[in-house]
């Protein structure tokens, strides 16, 4: 018993049907919630990597159990993953990653929904870029959040 106090987490991997990885992950925590399972820590689904579910856990035999009944399961990968294999799915990506100064974006929300613009300043820290909108009679600089531009066209492409 002194032995499992000390025995590290290791994180596995159960491949699901393609679509129905947040209803395995929702189950799997209802099971946990249910029978008050301390082995499961943690349930991990990725948009990034379609008909997969990580589970952080002590022993595998006990996730094997508790995915058995599971419908949506096709199985349990053998063996562990390290975690840096999955570390990049932890950090949230950031929105102006992919912006560049002088991208043609469509804002895509707030009073300008709809509008054509061009990137003028990109701010990583805060994710806000710097617009100009085209149909504006003056060019008034506009700083939105990075989530509320859609990129038409990159300015490579010009």
């Amino acid at each position: 018993m002194e032995e499992e106090l000390f025995e590290k987490p290791k994180i596995f991997s159960i491949k699901t049907q393609i679509g129905k990885e947040q209803n395995v992950a929702e189950l799997i925590r209802g099971r946990i919630k249910k029978t008050h399972d301390k082995n499961v820590l943690s349930v991990l689904v990725t948009p990034e990597l379609r008909g997969y579910v990580f589970v952080e856990a002590y022993k595998a035999d006990e996730v094997r159990k508790m995915i058995r009944t599971i419908s949506y399961v096709r199985g349990m990968l053998d063996g562990n993953i390290p975690i840096e294999e999955i570390e990049r799915f932890l950090v949230p990506a950031s929105s102006v990653e992919k912006i560049t100064e002088g991208d043609i974006v469509e804002m895509i929300s707030g009073p300008f929904k709809g509008e054509m613009a061009k990137v003028t300043h990109i701010d990583k820290s805060k994710e806000e870029i710097t617009v100009e909108l085209f149909d504006s009679v003056v060019p008034i600089p506009i700083t939105v959040r990075g989530d509320q531009v859609r990129v038409v066209r990159r300015k490579e492409e010009e």
